[in-house]
């Protein structure tokens, strides 16, 4: 009698699972570092008692919850518009601190915990889902990275690895949407790979439910799914294809709720003007206030996050323009149109934060560097640089200075 073995390349049952436990274990272990590490430096450089989260451990989870948090959880814990408060939440949609509330079912009622639940569930969620991705087979032109069951794993591996040790990783384990909306699209894409477009709509609604750039992952589902019909010799599309319409729909309703709390259809664009004062602008110019951002910080955390802005803004200019160049078109649509809206504004901020759900960056990145010959300098670059980048900048994020 013979066993039945899956696929080693981590798409059948038992590598699905195989997948799971070395992702997990890379990403675990990451994590687990980042903590000791932030906890470590923040209480040798004795930082303040706690200034928002009273109560126990409130020392603690100030670490990794500030800024963009607080809205989170005032969401989750008011709903949108209070009356004290009229702007500016609802620039903030509202499946994290949705799940934050509903999450806080099982931390007893604490919110900051339950958030923090969430977050490293979706991340967890995430590592899995980007191995998936990196071994799914399938063309290029679809969106499949896998070709090739021998290097299948390790193209997985590396792209954990790469997203573990990322420096700007703390957003994947503080009270943020980052990872939940990582998760989702990992989830709509890999559906869309294996032609399971229904599923593939549902996640990617999730996606457009947590951040308004879900409708970005639908347009490239679009171009994954045209794809697909070509490669069949099909020329009408499938019933299927409606899936995709379903992200539209719940931005729509999002915005209607809006109208009818306040009258303007255009009340998500009026919050983001009147809290953070941005403005749209042609790309150049976008890149032109990015670099005089830089030049007139005037402290050394506004210099990390602005470097870092202009710096992930160009890179992304070359991530796209490398996908174009790889016929990759469905990615290079996701990360073009994410990119776009990043610098066609007034003010380049949270760029390298917002860059941590361009999935195709770390599956590029992990090919390149499992080929022998010039890519072997990826992974120890990575595993030597990034752990270090990522502890300077969380423990900065840690004493409450700006580097998102």
């Amino acid at each position: 009698m013979v066993d039945r073995v899956g696929p080693v390349d981590g798409t059948g049952p038992t590598g699905g699972r195989a997948a799971a436990r070395s992702a997990l274990a890379i990403w675990w272990a990451s994590r687990a570092g980042l903590f000791v590490a932030v906890i470590g430096v923040s209480y040798v450089l004795a930082l303040p008692a706690p200034q928002r989260i009273r109560g126990v451990g409130g020392w603690l989870l100030e670490r990794f919850v500030w800024w963009d948090s607080f809205h989170f959880l005032r969401i989750a814990d008011r709903g949108y518009l209070p009356p004290e408060l009229p702007c500016c939440d609802q620039v903030f949609f509202p499946a994290y601190p949705f799940a934050t509330r509903a999450a806080s079912l099982l931390t007893g009622g604490n919110l900051v915990l339950a958030g923090l639940l969430v977050t490293q569930v979706a991340a967890s969620a995430a590592v899995v889902l980007l191995w998936l991705v990196a071994v799914q087979p399938g063309s290029r032109a679809e969106g499949g990275w896998g070709r090739g069951r021998a290097a299948g794993p390790a193209v997985g591996r590396a792209a954990v690895v790469l997203l573990a040790v990322t420096p700007f990783g703390v957003f994947l384990s503080s009270v943020y949407s980052e990872a939940l909306f990582l998760a989702l699209t990992l989830a709509a894409w890999l559906a869309g790979l294996r032609r399971r477009w229904w599923w593939a709509g549902v996640f990617a609604a999730g996606a457009a439910a947590t951040r308004i750039n879900g409708l970005f992952l639908a347009a490239a589902l679009a171009v994954m799914y045209l794809a697909q019909l070509r490669s069949d010799g099909r020329r009408r599309p499938r019933l299927d294809g409606l899936a995709l319409a379903v992200p539209l729909f719940v931005v729509a309703a999002y915005f209607a709720y809006l109208h009818a709390r306040t009258g303007a259809w255009d009340d998500w664009l009026r919050a983001q003007s009147l809290s953070w004062h941005r403005q749209s602008a042609w790309p150049w110019q976008g890149l032109a206030a990015g670099w005089r951002q830089l030049v007139a910080a005037p402290s050394h955390d506004l210099v990390i996050s602005r470097a870092a802005d202009l710096g992930t803004a160009v890179a992304g200019l070359f991530l796209t323009a490398g996908l174009l160049w790889r016929r990759r078109w469905a990615e290079a649509v996701y990360v073009g149109l994410n990119l776009a809206v990043l610098i066609s504004s007034n003010m380049l901020v949270s760029t390298p934060r917002y860059a941590l759900t361009w999935f195709p960056a770390y599956l590029m990145a992990a090919r390149v560097a499992v080929r022998p010959g010039v890519g072997r300098w990826i992974l120890p670059a990575a595993v030597t640089l990034g752990p270090a980048t990522m502890v300077v900048v969380s423990v900065t994020f840690a004493m409450h200075l700006w580097v998102a």
